[in-house]
């Protein structure tokens, strides 16, 4: 807005306050769930991508036109088979992402996810719940202590009873998130009731209850992620306008430059192919600076840390006149170096993986590259 502009908006206006809507967050949960999800696969070396790829299903030969369209969504009923409870409404609106989900009075919403099993036992996602009632992040002890135990369609699970204590921008009480997950082979099954905190309560033993009646069927523990990835990149909306500009950087020689993608805004190789380097940001805090550490600590084969530890596994950086946190997590193997930058309202990482040697020898280099990152002045 110009000066002009400004001096001609003297009126108030009156702005409607905004009522929330769980169906509605609760793809926004997926979307961010997706995000995770991608961030897990691509952020680490190619033996980190092959710990998640499922095997393609076998299907017939697609003409040049079906091909470049998004596989079909797999039948709710070829995974897990169920009764819904009288006053549940299919929601239309649910992510691709999402298995099945469902509208409840009052406001409240019902869904399941399927993710890599390896997801289900990350602290991230859990965090993720508590950031969106409005709780901080809680770290893999304290949330060991938080888990209840409760049978889903037979098989021993953990349920997370997640309330906010006041109600969030735009609401009128507080968000409350019942989660449960297991683990079923190759798959992490998370089943979610969310709503004001009044509505959920009158909801959570219909919830507990349907949980246990499931039954799963034996494509359930073998889930097609590459096709359900697909699914859901096609069902979510258009990516909003970054809320902060993209910064720029200088490649250090002897580094490769590859084309970015999607999730790689930035991405190279090092050390005759050897080892990655990747920039890509997410909006929010993606689970908080703990979790993220225990993460990449845990992709090297490392024990992880609470909080009191994060000043002995951390040091600290300033990248463009803005704090950072250097994470170096050098295994017998494999190892890398992770750099956690908050940056208005969105997190920054720029991570080097790949074999512990290449990546100890390129850490020079890497430390001048993020030293060369510059966002504009606002």
């Amino acid at each position: 807005m110009n000066e002009s502009s400004a001096q001609r908006v003297r009126l108030p206006v009156r702005v409607e306050k905004p009522q929330p809507n769980y169906v509605r967050d609760g793809a926004f949960i997926v979307v961010m769930l997706l995000a995770v999800l991608l961030f897990e696969i691509f952020s680490g070396n190619s033996e980190e991508v092959r710990t998640y790829t499922v095997p393609k299903e076998k299907t017939a030969p697609h003409s040049a036109s079906t091909t470049q369209s998004a596989p079909a969504k797999p039948d709710p009923e070829s995974l897990i088979r169920f009764a819904k409870p009288d006053g549940w409404m299919d929601a239309t609106d649910a992510a691709g992402l999402t298995t099945f989900s469902f509208v409840l009075p009052g406001n409240a919403g019902v869904s399941a996810i399927p993710l890599p099993a390896r997801l289900a036992e990350n602290p991230m996602i859990v965090n993720m719940w508590r950031e969106q009632v409005g709780l901080g992040p809680a770290d893999e002890a304290t949330l060991q202590t938080l888990a209840k135990p409760i049978q889903i369609g037979g098989h021993p699970g953990r349920l997370y009873d997640i309330a906010g204590t006041k109600p969030l921008a735009g609401q009128d009480t507080p968000p409350r998130i019942i989660t449960a997950s297991l683990v079923l082979g190759q798959v992490g099954w998370f089943f979610k009731l969310s709503g004001p905190a009044e509505t959920v309560d009158p909801h959570y033993g219909t919830f507990t209850n349907f949980l246990a009646t499931l039954q799963f069927q034996p494509e359930a523990s073998e889930v097609n992620f590459d096709r359900l990835m697909a699914e859901a990149e096609a069902a979510r909306p258009p990516a909003a306008a970054p809320t902060a500009p993209s910064p720029t950087w200088a490649k250090p020689d002897g580094w490769a430059a590859k084309p970015p993608t999607s999730m790689r805004l930035g991405n190279f190789t090092a050390g005759n192919g050897k080892a990655e380097i990747t920039v890509m940001t997410f909006p929010g805090d993606v689970g908080g600076l703990l979790a993220n550490v225990n993460r990449w600590r845990g992709q090297s084969g490392l024990p992880t840390v609470n909080a009191d530890g994060l000043a002995d596994a951390t040091t600290q950086q300033i990248v463009s006149e803005t704090p950072a946190t250097v994470v170096e997590a050098i295994g017998d193997k494999t190892g890398s170096i992770s750099v956690y930058h908050p940056v208005n309202g969105q997190t920054w990482f720029y991570k080097i993986s790949g074999p512990s040697a290449v990546v100890t020898a390129e850490k020079g280099a890497f430390m001048e590259f993020i030293q060369s990152i510059q966002f504009p002045k606002p």
